[in-house]
């Protein structure tokens, strides 16, 4: 019984070392790669608003918030 108990807890130990031993540089990448399509997102919904806002400076000035967003 006590010996069960000392492997239950041993798999446990061993189950959370390995989920928190995540590489470092694969989540910099996904980070990088998520900043990147948000960027990109944020960039198109600019220029939609642009072309949207013609010769309206109220208007065009709330696109600038949204290429401000992303510098």
């Amino acid at each position: 019984m006590e010996s069960i108990r000392k492997i239950v807890i041993l798999a446990g130990l061993v189950s959370i070392l390995v989920a928190c031993s995540s590489n470092p540089e694969k989540e910099k990448n996904r980070a990088d790669a998520k900043y990147t399509e948000e960027k990109t997102k944020t960039m198109q919904e600019y220029k939609s608003c642009v072309k949207k806002a013609k010769q309206d400076h109220d208007k065009l000035d709330a696109c600038e918030r949204l290429l401000k967003a992303i510098e």
